[in-house]
């Protein structure tokens, strides 16, 4: 998928999810297209049916949003998006003249070794290169995205670029209020989805040009110090109050040494070194040679390969858009193609569950496809161990547990669940385990905050266990709760992306 067809995928379903009336989109029009549904009833039965889906789901958003830009041109202000180019070469060349014109030595024409402007432009990346160093050691979900830096800030801006642009809606436009209130929402919700499906994208490239500024800015410098140098005559000191010619020796040591190695040119002396204290009188020519070349070792090349990698990255991520197949809405289009292989059974702990449940059904079709295999109706007495699943080695198991939050969680009901995830990793094929808190007790009692400790109850016991269980029939949730939350209440977590 290109993001391209992404920004399409996402137009159609903030447009869909705004007009459940099907006043703006027919009903006939969301309709998936028809060799697709030929495909369903059996060839999409393969191996590649999810991929066959994904592809029927991008041609289906390719149809609607063409025929949605036709009826209300307006729409086409959310493209404007991916046509927003990067001025690469504007950009770098004005950080080029920036360092050029920045003179790190001023009027004066001394150099004091120990407080060069340089230094503080090569702390300035050693510190970034550190927060590189964290960034790659520190896994992911252990950090918290929303702490304040430089990727928030980019994305911020970021945001409010896109933002700005979706914003210049033309009301004139739209000739009727409904149709401006549909496409002011269905502009902002894409926006958003937008903006969090291309976030590692967008970040990735601002990364690159980051990494690239960096390092013109400090080519920039440099070149501006050696053109200055052919007319300027400059002069080298230091003075410090802590610090001998033995310490500024050593300092210096370490810090040009690479350079000095690298260059062929020998480090002074203690004795030259203590002979440049006080005023500057000693020619900065070798001063400067090593501060270019520490300059290009540890800025310019690193910049340089960082830019490259992040770009090579983000040409990755341009090229390989994945779908949002875990959201409720692509479930739903996806479920004629997904399942495939998949056995599912559902055991109610200590209550009854009806083998014609529609909801029940729906819902796990829902969430695993409509190719899967389900069973329902096998309910274990309190106190019994998890009954034996067939064995089949052609097919894949998700054993589905559903608990009544009517009743009190239990060491009981934890010895189950631990005797359950034995069974089902002793499968020998990758294996789910998926813990349903069943809410329709409270339906009628309308106890919200009853149902939230019973409800935080089971989660704790469930937790204890190793497992995240996920709330179905709250009555207090959300539309769509359950499938939204799916992807992170299966269990083990290494197969979640695997429907």
């Amino acid at each position: 998928m290109t993001p391209t067809q992404l920004a399409k995928v996402l137009l159609v379903q903030a447009c869909e999810e705004h007009d459940p009336d099907h006043k703006f989109i027919l009903r006939y029009e969301r309709e998936l297209p028809r060799h697709g549904r030929s495909d369903a009833n059996g060839d999409a039965a393969t191996e590649d049916a999810p991929h066959a889906g994904e592809d029927l789901v991008i041609e289906r958003a390719e149809g609607i949003s063409d025929r949605l830009i036709q009826k209300h041109p307006a729409l086409t202000s959310a493209f404007a998006v991916l046509r927003m180019k990067t001025p690469v070469t504007l950009l770098i060349g004005c950080v080029l003249v920036g360092g050029f014109l920045a003179d790190p030595i001023g009027s004066a024409g001394q150099i004091n070794l120990l407080n060069f402007s340089l230094l503080t432009l090569l702390i300035w990346n050693a510190v970034a290169y550190v927060g590189l160093v964290y960034t790659m050691i520190v896994h992911r979900p252990l950090r918290d995205r929303s702490q304040p830096g430089l990727p928030g800030l980019v994305e911020w801006l970021l945001g409010l670029g896109v933002k700005g642009r979706l914003s210049r809606l033309r009301s004139d436009r739209a000739p009727s209020s409904d149709e401006q209130q549909w496409i002011a929402a269905s502009l902002a919700t894409f926006a958003a989805r937008l903006l969090h499906s291309s976030r590692e994208l967008l970040l990735t490239h601002a990364r690159s040009l980051l990494h690239a500024a960096a390092a013109t800015l400090a080519i920039g410098v440099i070149a501006g110090l050696y053109l200055r140098g052919f007319s300027f005559l400059y002069k080298a000191g230091w003075d410090s109050t802590f610090m001998e010619a033995e310490g500024v020796h050593a300092f210096l040591s370490i810090l040009f040494g690479p350079a000095s190695w690298l260059s062929g040119i020998p480090m002074p002396g203690v004795e030259a070194i203590a002979d440049l204290r006080g005023t500057a009188r000693g020619n900065a020519a070798i001063w400067i040679h090593f501060w270019a070349m520490t300059t290009v070792l540890f800025i310019v090349l690193p910049r340089t390969l960082l830019a490259a990698t992040a770009w090579m990255r983000k040409t990755r991520l341009a090229a390989d858009v994945q779908l949002p197949s875990d959201e409720p809405y692509f479930r739903r289009l996806l479920n004629p193609y997904r399942g495939k292989g998949l056995l599912v059974e559902v055991l109610a702990y200590s209550h009854r569950v009806k083998e014609a449940d529609d909801r029940l059904l729906a819902f796990l079709s829902d969430a695993f496809g409509i190719l899967a295999d389900i069973h329902m109706g096998h309910s274990v007495q309190y106190g019994e161990p998890p009954p034996q699943f067939p064995t089949d080695p052609d097919r894949g198991l998700c054993a589905v547990v559903l608990f009544n939050v009517a009743q009190a969680p239990e060491e009981t009901h934890s010895e189950f669940l631990e005797e359950l995830k034995t069974m089902v990793r002793g499968q020998g094929r990758p294996n789910m385990l998926l813990v349903l808190l069943d809410c329709e007790a409270y339906t009628q009692i309308d106890h919200e905050k009853r149902l939230r400790e019973r409800c935080q109850a089971w989660m704790t016991l469930a937790k204890e266990c190793g497992l995240q269980a996920l709330k179905y029939r709250d009555p207090f949730g959300p539309p769509d709760g359950e499938l939204g939350a799916l992807s992170d209440s299966l269990w083990p977590s290494d197969f979640r992306g695997t429907q």
